[in-house]
């Protein structure tokens, strides 16, 4: 467990060293303090304005400065707007957002897409590396080959894990593995293949998907997860629906031959996909789901 914790810090400042530095305008400062208290690297010196290279590059110091004294490592800085969304707003919009599996044949427009992708800068990381890439995939062929080729994958994965040879230790050592209800799902998904050309897809007009670098030190398979699910939620309040899809995630693991045909260079991985597009149906009902175990210590 040490081990593991030693390697994220080394990680976090490994990442911070490809950053520019914040700095602090001396003549604008007044000495509050308020950056140095609030700073999780202690990496202030307000004295002589500067930040020492153990700064993790979080922007809490710009973030809280009232005087715009420190700049930002990388663009600029804005007032925040008052919030106007009440904890009855929120709850309302997240108890609305179901996966889209039923997509309108209307293109979202690229300024949408990346409109997505720059409200990315606000989201949280898991170690403030922001090192995740992100591949929008737009066009129906490329769409259309990305479902396909997962397909085949699937289809060869599921093979694989059901066939005589193999099942037999799955049923051993991975007893949770219902070998059964694995030959029938692939059964299943074979035979709607014939009917259905976007099972996997399910005729998206866009697809995201969020890859980083293979690392065993590095966390971006949550920051993948923390950007698609904050995504998935602002893409809502643009009128877009979105379905989480593993499928394409485990077609396009580390040295998938997948990877290449999508941009995703070789040392990445996908970690998180989303089908993006406007939805050809609308929820008028919140259908109720089981709260999760909560244990309060």
């Amino acid at each position: 467990m040490l081990i593991i914790v030693l390697a994220n810090i080394i990680c976090i400042f490994e990442n911070s060293n490809s950053f520019d530095m914040p700095n602090i305008d001396l003549e604008k400062c007044t000495r509050c303090l308020k950056c140095v208290k609030d700073c999780p690297a202690n990496a202030i010196t307000i004295e002589t304005g500067e930040i020492a290279d153990t700064c993790i590059h979080c922007g809490h110091c710009v973030a809280i400065c009232p005087e715009l004294a420190v700049r930002p490592d990388f663009g600029d800085v804005f007032i925040i707007q008052p919030n106007t969304v009440t904890p009855k707003d929120f709850r309302n919009l997240t108890s609305g957002i179901r996966s889209c599996r039923s997509y309108l044949q209307k293109d979202v427009p690229d300024a949408v897409l990346l409109q997505l992708i720059d409200n990315m800068k606000h989201y949280p990381s898991a170690n403030n590396s922001r090192s995740l890439q992100i591949s929008i995939v737009r066009s129906k062929e490329k769409v259309k080959l990305l479902n396909d080729l997962t397909e085949e994958a699937l289809i060869k994965m599921f093979s694989f894990i059901t066939s005589p040879w193999i099942s037999p230790f799955i049923r051993i050592f991975a007893p949770s593995m219902n070998v059964s209800k694995l030959k029938r799902y692939k059964a299943s998904f074979i035979e709607k293949k014939k009917t259905d050309d976007s099972q996997i897809c399910h005729h998206a007009p866009a697809v995201l998907l969020f890859h980083g670098e293979v690392s065993k030190t590095g966390m971006p398979e949550a920051d993948a997860n923390i950007w698609a699910a904050n995504t998935s939620i602002y893409a809502n309040t643009l009128g877009l629906g979105t379905c989480f899809n593993g499928f394409i995630v485990k077609a396009m693991g580390k040295g998938s031959k997948l990877n290449p045909l999508f941009k995703v260079p070789a040392n990445h991985q996908v970690y998180a996909s989303l089908l993006v597009g406007y939805p050809k149906v609308r929820y008028r009902n919140e259908a109720s789901r089981q709260s999760p175990i909560v244990v309060l210590l």
